[in-house]
């Protein structure tokens, strides 16, 4: 099987091909999640854990140990703005 795509045809679709094809995305992540965090004890969950147990860990180190200055009320605000991409 061979896919053509004519020129421009990519950037004009991108977005209804995307909202098309949406179920295969969700299948897909779901199996890429599925399969990363099988051998785990808490399984899925652990990418839900990973991101506030980290938060955790860098509140304590930069806000108690280092004393390190936070902007607005709390270095947890900063920090979990810090991780979001993890």
């Amino acid at each position: 099987m061979e896919i053509i795509l004519a020129p421009g045809r990519a950037a004009k679709n991108y977005w209804r091909d995307l909202w098309h094809f949406r179920e295969l995305f969700y299948i897909l992540a779901w199996r890429d999640l599925a399969v990363r965090y099988k051998q785990t004890v808490i399984g899925v969950a652990w990418a839900l854990i990973r991101p506030l147990l980290t938060m955790i860990v860098f509140t304590v180190i930069f806000g108690r140990v280092a004393k390190l200055p936070s902007p607005g009320d709390g270095a947890t605000r900063s920090v979990s703005v810090m991780i979001l991409p993890t």
